[in-house]
Order: C-alpha cells, then structure tokens, then sequence
C-alpha cells in the first residue's frame, strides 16, 4: 500500500461521529416513514449526533444537503431542522443542492472550511422525503433542454440504458447485480452490521429499526419477470434500479482543536475530494472520472482503497463503474447499495460515508471512497482515512 503521511496536525477536518436514520420505501400505505416529515427526520439525527457536545453553540454552522427544497423541505431546511431541533439560535444553516450527490457536497464543503481554519464544528448531512416531496414536482425544464439529443435532459433512466448499449451490459448482468445487492443488505442487516451506524425512529404508529426496502425473497426469476421501466425492449427496471425512498443523514466533523477543547474522539481523516463534470447522457461515468482524479491526486491506486461506496443509482451504471475501475466486487458496497436500501437522494452522499466509517471500522480497514454518479452529468468522490484511536 502507498504510504501516506502521518494523520495532521493542522486543522484538517475529523469525523467525530455519523448516522443516519433507517430508509423507508416512498409508499402512501406502506412507507415505515410516511407519518415522519423530512424536517423530523433531520432533527431527531441533530438530537443524537450532538449529544456528546458539552455545548452545542460551539457549532459554527450546519449544512445540508436537499433536492426537492420545497414543500417541507423548501425554506432552508438546514436552519428550519436546526431551529425544529431546539439547537441555539447563533447556529446557522445552508441547504446544498448538487442532486443526488447533495449531502456529500455539503459534507465535502465543510471539510473544506475546516480545514482551511475557518470553522472548528460543522454538521454536514442531508434528507429527501420522495413521499411528501415528489422527485418531478415544481420541476420547469427549458424546451431546449427537454429536446437535448441524445434524449431528453431529464431522463436519467435512459442515460442508464444508453451507458448499458455502450459497455454491453446486459439486462441479466444488471439483474445479477442487483440481487447481489439485496443479498448482501440482507446478510448485513442479519448480522448486525448496520446497527451502529443507525438511529432507530417512533414513527407514530410503529418503531423504525431497520432499512425498509431490502428483499430477502429476492430472485433472479422475480427479476426477469419485470418490464423494461424506460424504453421498450430496454434492460433497465424497476427492479435494478434504485427505488424511491425517504431518509437523512448526518455527520458532525470537527478540527484536531476542537475535538481537544470539547473532548471528541476522531474517528476519520478527510484527506481530499474531487467533482468532475462530463456529458450527461454519460453521467454513469462520474464516478469512475471522480475516482480516478482522487487516486491520482494522492499517488494511489485502487488496490490501495480498503473499501468503495459507490451509489447504486441503475445496476448498469455500478457495474460499468465496476468494470472500468477494475475494482474488485467484495470491496464494492459489500453491505449493499442503494438498488437494495434506497436512494433518497439528498440523504444519499453522507449516507455511503456513514456506512464506509461504520465499515472501515468493523473490518480493521484504513482508507475509504464514497463516490455517486450526479444527473445532468457530473460525478464526485471522497476519500477518508480511519484513526486508531
């Protein structure tokens, strides 16, 4: 493995602590978290993830990361959860929005600022409600856009299919994939793996303890039985997709200074992040384009990456990632992704981080990548580095 140098002294950012809450199916009847708003959502995680602080005014700011920002979600959620959450007024809050890759900007941008010696204590996380908060609604695309070859710019399912002819990737190859998914979420929920990383939730009518979406009774033949969601005689369904969802996240990161003065424990190094832009027919490439720029920017390769979260938005897409990085399968997602546990997109990025920490830490493992591929054509990538304590 490359060796890298010794963990900062400086103010570079340090993550003391990341959850998130279980992820609910976007369903009227049948969603475990239809009766909690997005607001709810992030402030419960506020609660708990801030608990460990003597004094939470000590935070310098709180950023979040949010698609759909209207209806529950518009307003600034950041300062609205935060307010909902009975933290002091004097902290303030930002909503980011880079689509799916939301929540990661926000965490990426607040590392930064720490570890420029701006801020000493952030919160960066993110939530999307795709119940209450519809994934088209208040959308108004320019018609030059909506008639943008090689298909219209809003259809990222067809940039799934269209990255699925160019890699021949085949509807049984995106279908193994995503049963592969369901079965390792499945194996990871049985053994426990996702306990530390998540906030059991009252959601009214019922206690949420456990990501909702992942299918123990998932097949190969129940799979194939699904049509092609996007374009007739297409490969990508519903069923090696990710599937509307409703979650949060949230990470609180701090300074070698600050987990000094306020007692922290550092579990993670942020050594760097990269976003790239690219043609958004391809915006399956982004992580791939990401994670490249990443590796090389540290003199790395992929061999010396402990463990990838790469977001599984279309089961063409991470297998393309898969392929073209060379990476190797039990390294990649190995508890799951996001076709067996959910997508809900602004909560997604620090998602894929708690769950490397999490990992890393359960598996001894050292150096970490979450990476997601973003509509319209961009990708982004972190990379961490776990502390022994």
């Amino acid at each position: 493995m490359t060796t890298l140098p010794p963990p900062a002294s400086t103010p570079t950012a340090r993550i003391v602590a990341a959850r998130r809450t279980p992820i609910g199916r976007s369903h009227v009847d049948k969603g475990a978290l239809r009766s909690l708003r997005a607001d709810e959502l992030l402030a419960r995680l506020m609660l708990e993830v801030t608990r460990a602080l003597p004094d939470p005014a000590a935070i310098d700011d709180v950023l979040i990361g949010c698609v759909g920002q209207h209806l529950e979600q518009g307003k600034n959620i950041a300062r609205l959860a935060s307010l909902l959450a009975g933290l002091p007024a004097s902290v303030p809050g930002v909503t980011f929005n880079r689509l799916c890759a939301s929540s990661l900007e926000a965490f990426n941008t607040a590392a930064l600022r720490i570890g420029c010696g701006q801020d000493q204590l952030l919160l960066a996380g993110g939530v999307e409600h795709m119940q209450h908060v519809p994934m088209q609604a208040a959308i108004d695309y320019h018609t030059a856009l909506l008639t943008r070859p090689p298909f219209p710019f809003n259809n990222m399912g067809l940039a799934a299919e269209w990255l699925a002819t160019r890699d021949g990737i085949g509807r049984d190859d995106q279908d193994q994939w995503a049963l592969a998914s369901h079965q390792r979420a499945c194996a990871a929920q049985a053994a426990g793996r996702f306990d530390a990383e998540l906030l059991r939730l009252d959601g009214g009518d019922a206690r949420i303890e456990r990501d909702q979406l992942p299918r123990a009774d998932a097949s190969l033949a129940a799979l194939a039985e699904l049509k092609p969601a996007f374009r007739e005689g297409g490969t990508v369904t519903a069923g090696n997709a990710s599937p509307l969802s409703d979650g949060a996240s949230l990470t609180l990161l701090a300074s070698s200074t600050a987990c000094a003065q306020h007692g922290l424990t550092a579990r993670a190094e942020v050594l760097g992040s990269v976003v790239v832009g690219l043609a958004p027919e391809a915006m399956g490439d982004g992580p791939v384009l990401a994670i490249r720029k990443l590796l090389a920017r540290f003199g790395l390769t992929v061999g010396d990456i402990d463990r990838f979260e790469i977001n599984e938005a279309f089961a063409a897409q991470v297998v393309s990632n898969q392929r073209a990085l060379g990476l190797d399968a039990a390294r990649l997602n190995p508890n799951g992704g996001a076709i067996a546990l959910g997508h809900p997109l602004g909560a997604t990025g620090t998602r894929l981080v708690t769950t490397l920490l999490h990992g890393l830490e359960a598996d001894d493992g050292e150096l970490g990548i979450a990476a997601l591929c973003v509509g319209h054509g961009q990708g982004v990538a972190t990379l961490i580095r776990r502390l022994h304590a």
